[in-house]
């Protein structure tokens, strides 16, 4: 009984090979740092990350991921668009937003190949960033070509090491303000012109009568002076001769006030011209805006135990080591009693 005690406590103390002990202080020193609430680690990716935060698992697409830090916002509508869209209206005028967070050991290499793959798509890069440690591209592509776009630059990198975040706005609301405008500025347009046609109408009614009249007059003091100038004729030469020279007048007031009336009537259908086509601005700028994908690519350094934890997340690493150390052990008892 005192020599089993006595073999079993130089067990202990000699036979355990260093193998055992490596394994066994990895084993502690990778659970306690993936343990520590100070410590953060990478978690797997490899899903979708929807608008309406339900996840779901990568499939057909490429794996996806959450990523806060990188999430890119819509802006907010402006407060004069309706967002009470009537459900009737069932179009969609999406907006989208892309941004992606990649890592690899190799940062200004990867950053390189994303403006490849933007300019390959007939892209546009905004702003490029790149050093050893980071890398940033924040970029514009055609909405045409954007889905072969996002399937070969999520290529680049295995799915473990890219987070992806995804948004869509539809400017629906922007589009019938636009169109209400349209409508207004239409109408607008059209009624000025109507307004301008009646102005000319009336002052051509109004100078054909004021002519009618004078020429009247004029025959009438013709007819008049021919008579014998007896005072009731004379009398009535000039009572004519008085209302002629008014009416000539009357034409000039009429001539002068028609020259502003049709100045402002032609100023306010320039009005109407200039606000239709700032408004076909407006709509050509929101389409081509829908038209157009922007977004950010960050690319980041990873560590080679980064790259551990992602290939085994949460307490793998740490079990794994265990379980190395609890077979060598175990392998070190029989060679013990072997012997």
């Amino acid at each position: 009984m005192q020599d089993n005690q006595t073999n079993s406590r130089s067990f202990q103390l000699r036979n355990v090979s260093w193998l055992t002990i490596l394994f066994a202080l990895l084993a502690i020193i990778t659970f306690i740092t993936i343990s520590r609430p100070n410590v953060g680690y990478p978690v797997m990716m490899g899903g979708v990350t929807e608008l309406d935060g339900s996840y779901r698992t990568a499939g057909s697409e490429p794996s996806i991921g959450a990523a806060p830090d990188m999430m890119v916002y819509p802006d907010r509508y402006p407060p004069y668009y309706d967002q009470n869209v009537p459900i009737t209206d069932q179009r969609e005028f999406l907006k989208i937003y892309y941004s992606a967070s990649m890592r690899t050991r190799d940062v200004e290499g990867l950053t390189r190949r994303v403006e490849t793959t933007v300019r390959g798509y007939d892209g546009r890069i905004d702003q490029e960033s790149s050093s050893p440690q980071y890398g940033s591209v924040s970029f514009a592509v055609p909405q045409s070509k954007y889905e072969a776009f996002r399937i070969e630059l999520e290529s680049l990198v295995d799915s473990r090491f890219i987070t992806i975040n995804i948004s869509s706005q539809n400017l629906l609301p922007q589009k019938r303000s636009i169109e209400e405008q349209q409508k207004q500025a239409d109408t607008t347009l059209s009624d000025y012109k109507t307004a301008r046609q009646k102005i000319v109408n009336t002052h051509l009614n109004t100078v054909k009568s004021l002519q009618s009249k004078i020429d009247a007059d004029a025959q009438q003091l013709v007819t008049l002076r021919a008579e014998t100038q007896t005072p009731q004729v004379l009398a009535q030469i000039q009572n004519i001769s008085d209302e002629w020279s008014a009416l000539k007048q009357e034409l000039v007031n009429e001539n002068t006030a028609y020259a502003l009336r049709l100045n402002d009537a032609d100023r306010n259908i320039k009005y109407a011209e200039d606000w239709q086509k700032a408004v076909r601005t407006q709509d050509e700028t929101l389409l081509d805006n829908i038209a157009t994908v922007t977004g950010t690519v960050s690319v980041q350094w990873i560590s080679l135990w980064g790259i551990a934890q992602l290939y085994l997340p949460g307490y793998w690493i740490p079990i794994i080591f265990a379980t190395l150390a609890l077979f060598s052990f175990l392998r070190d008892r029989r060679r013990f009693e072997a012997i």
